[in-house]
Formats: C-alpha cells, structure tokens, sequence
C-alpha cells in the first residue's frame, strides 16, 4: 500500500491565490546559488528543445515550460496537482511572452493526454519523492516517450554528506525517525543505484548523472528563529565545477539524472482516467527583468 501525497501548507507560495506574490516568492527561491547550479545542470541535461514535445510533470510555478517556449519547443505541457501553482505558471508564461505555447493541466497524477504522438523531452523535476507510487509514474511517463526520447528526473539522495550529517543529526540526536528533508511533503529519499533500477524496470537507460550541494553549505544561524541560515555561497563553485565529474555526480544532496528510452519498456498496464483542466489564459502585463537560465 503506497503513502498518501501530503499537500503544503496554506501559507507556501505554491498555493497561494496571488500569483504576483508567488511568481516573486518562488524567483527569489531559485535565484539561491544551490538552486542556480542545479537548475543550469537541469538545462544541460534537457538539450536543445527547439522543435521538440516536451512535458514538464510536476511544473510548479513553470520555469522549465517558459524556458522550453522559449527555446522554441513543438509543444509545451506543463502538468501539476495544485490550481494555484498552475494560475503562477500562466501568469509567469504570459509575463514571458511564451503564454500561447504552453498548456498547462491540473491533474493528480499523470494525465491521459489525447495524443497518438509521444514526448521527446519529459521532466520530472522534484517529483517522484512527492508521489505514492514512484514507480508507476516512472513507468507511465516512459509509456509517453517517443522512441529514443528522454526523461530527466532530479530528486534527493540519502548517499550524501548532507544526509549524513543532518541526517543524522534529526534522527539520532534530535529523535525526528520520520525527518525526510528540507521538505516535509516528501515521503522517501532515493540513491543513484535504486534510482537505477527503477529507470531501467521502466525501460529506461541512465545516460548523464549530475549533483549539486555536495558540500553542505546552509548552516542554521545559532539560537535563531524559523528558517535563518548562514548561506556560504562560495562552496556552491564546487557543486559546479564536480557535479558533472564522477563519483561526485552521484554524491550530492540532490541528484539529477538522464535517462533514455530503450524500447524495453514493459508493457503498457491500464491508465486510470482522470479529470484534466487546462488553465485558461488570462492576459497579463509584468514589468520584471527575465529569469535567465544559465
């Protein structure tokens, strides 16, 4: 029996109803120097999109739709469980110019597209630690892929010096047996071996690896309240210049990986039908610099 997806708080940007306010929240996250790298290693992984279908699963606020629009992808899906991060999406997509070319779908699990044609490019991005069945997504997302196309899924990794040491601190110490991570809507952490495994039980070959925060470097400020930290930015030079070099490609506290199909993929099971509903799209103005991918 799988766990059930927990769903965040009221308060979190990604389910709030002003989506200017969210837009501004989650930019300002991933502007954080972690997140940069891991973002640009992201890129990397994804290639040249101009011409392709791609599916970003789990789109959040859609900075990988936007950027994919704009690379000038065939087909741009973004795909989420929350209406709000979704409303986010589209106003940041509209705020781009990008608006027109990307759909984007409210839908708790992997959708029914009516498509006879395959993705070439699925992300799924945070995901999977999210999800009751990891695996089933894994496999039903391969089901989507066009021959040869890839899925470039990123998630954390307990075979990691920030597991170790704060790991161990929450658990150990602190007695926290249920600590999961930065996040407390996660259910489970992951290494590059069961990750694997599973990309291959769905048909899928691990191609590239990459890693970021290989060094821990948020350290909690000493008697402070909430979540103050001490950023030390410089060691984030190192998740870039080892996050492609192995073994530390398969060391960080989050892990990202390319996977090809390998026309193995098993056989395809029943999909359970769900409701699906695009967000329409409502016209916006955003005088803001845009978010660069690097």
């Amino acid at each position: 029996m799988h766990p059930e997806r927990k769903r965040y708080s009221d308060d979190h940007w990604l389910r709030s109803h002003d989506s200017a306010k969210a837009l501004e929240a989650y930019l300002e996250q991933q502007g954080k120097s972690y997140s940069v790298v891991k973002n640009g290693f992201i890129v990397e992984l994804l290639g040249d999109l101009s011409g392709k279908r791609f599916l970003d699963y789990g789109c959040g606020a859609g900075m990988f739709s936007v950027h994919a629009a704009k690379q000038g992808a065939l087909e741009v899906v973004g795909v989420d469980a929350e209406d709000t991060a979704l409303a986010t999406a589209r106003f940041f997509a509209n705020s781009e110019g990008v608006g027109a070319r990307c759909a984007f779908i409210q839908s708790s699990t992997f959708p029914r597209l009516s498509r006879t044609r395959g993705f070439d490019v699925i992300l799924l991005k945070d995901v999977i630690e999210h999800v009751p069945d990891d695996q089933g997504l894994i496999e039903t997302a391969a089901r989507h892929l066009t021959p040869g196309g890839i899925i470039v899924l990123s998630t954390q990794n307990s075979l990691s010096l920030n597991y170790l040491i704060e790991g161990t601190y929450q658990r150990k110490i602190l007695g926290d047996k249920k600590w999961l991570g930065w996040d407390n809507t996660h259910l489970r952490f992951y290494t590059s071996l069961g990750l694997s495994r599973m990309l291959r039980k769905a048909g899928l070959e691990p191609q590239a690896w990459r890693s970021v925060y290989i060094i821990p470097h948020k350290i909690p400020k000493p008697g402070a309240a909430g979540k103050k930290f001490y950023r030390i930015e410089a060691f984030s030079w190192l998740d870039k210049a080892l996050g492609a070099v192995f073994p530390y490609n398969r060391l960080g506290w989050n892990i990202i990986v390319s996977a090809q199909d390998s026309g193995l993929a098993p056989s395809k099971s029943r999909i359970e039908p769900v409701i699906e509903r695009v967000i329409p799209v409502t016209p916006v103005s955003v005088n803001r610099q845009s978010l660069r991918l690097k």
